[in-house]
């Protein structure tokens, strides 16, 4: 398994067996991109609990005792399904489509990116009140970004923005 960054953004890329403390690092990552041959194992993870806390707010409390007490292997299509990985590819053309995902997160606005990661993740716990009043906080100070004003200028001359992260 491999974990890489793009804009801040974590991308795990599993082209065959992930077990232990690859799982462990595997949820962690933002995305989660498996080729169809990848399998995956929670069996001699370093830190069972805190596996299990993770697989729960991931795969939701069924899935997560399943995988977790019984300790099953899962295949691609499999994880695809419970929700463990975000997408499943043919092995090979893995590499091509880590490669294009990754392109596309560089393009994008990397503070935008980091605003819809937090608010994602801070929905797990929000009431509905407070996920709406993180993404007026986040629109308030992302519209004074120079990125946002790249991205207006860019759409009314009808080119692509350039984003610096400012």
């Amino acid at each position: 398994m491999q974990i890489v960054e793009a804009a801040g953004i974590t991308v795990a890329i599993v082209a065959g067996a992930c077990a232990g403390s690859d799982v462990e690092r595997l949820l962690e990552a933002d995305i989660r991109l498996a080729g169809d041959g990848a399998t995956f194992s929670v069996s001699d993870v370093r830190d069972p609990v805190a596996c299990a806390v993770r697989l729960t707010r991931l795969l939701g409390e069924a899935a997560a005792k399943e995988l977790m007490l019984a300790a099953r292997t899962l295949d691609a299509a499999a994880a695809l399904r419970v929700g463990l990985v975000t997408r499943v590819v043919p092995g090979g053309r893995l590499g091509d489509e880590a490669a294009t995902l990754l392109q596309r997160l560089r393009a994008l606005p990397p503070l935008a990116l980091a605003a819809v990661r937090d608010a994602v993740r801070a929905a797990r716990v929000l009431t509905p009140a407070g996920a709406l009043a993180l993404e007026h906080d986040h629109f308030c100070r992302l519209v004074g970004t120079e990125d946002h004003k790249a991205a207006v200028a860019a759409f009314f001359e009808r080119r692509d923005a350039a984003f610096t992260g400012r």
